[in-house]
């Protein structure tokens, strides 16, 4: 007996659990940045289409969205919005990957009280703030009001230049 056949015997109640708990877990923003950070625009990828049971679909990532991916299915030329949780990246494209050097890391030299930064938080939201303290690792940073102060890695910051 498969896995199929004994989610066909399964209550529904426990498939609504299962259903759950999966939601979660492809909801995690951990997960989803983890796939995200593999893509980029232009890329062929394969993708589990409307058939969950069917050979993957081929397309091209045209944008990248928060918790999914616009890709043009690359028979219909159709434009889909696909979680990144179906997106199976091509590794067969004849040309090595090569990983890009990193930018340096940014040092706590190069900040100042007062200055205005930016940050992306665990939630992948974007914060900008004002330094207010300047510690051994991190950046004491005020956000604003209701947010409060957020301690954050020099590495993690981004100055904000004012024109």
């Amino acid at each position: 007996m498969d896995i199929l056949d004994s989610l066909r015997q399964a209550p529904s109640a426990e498939l609504y659990r299962l259903y759950l708990a999966i939601g979660k877990m492809l909801d995690d923003p951990r997960r989803i940045l983890e796939i995200r950070q593999r893509l980029h625009l232009g890329m062929a990828v394969n993708y589990i289409g409307d058939n969950p049971l069917g050979p993957p679909a081929k397309g091209t990532i045209v944008e990248l969205r928060q918790t999914q991916a616009v890709v043009q299915d690359s028979a219909t030329r159709r434009r889909w919005g696909v979680h990144y949780a179906a997106i199976i990246p091509e590794t067969s494209t004849g040309q090595p990957d090569v990983e890009p050097t990193p930018p340096p890391r940014t040092q706590r030299e190069e900040f100042f009280i007062g200055d205005t930064v930016s940050f992306t938080d665990k939630h992948l939201s974007e914060r900008v703030g004002v330094v207010v303290r300047l510690n051994a690792k991190t950046a004491s940073v005020a956000v604003n009001d209701t947010d409060g102060h957020w301690r954050v890695s020099y590495s993690l910051l981004r100055k904000i230049v004012d024109i």
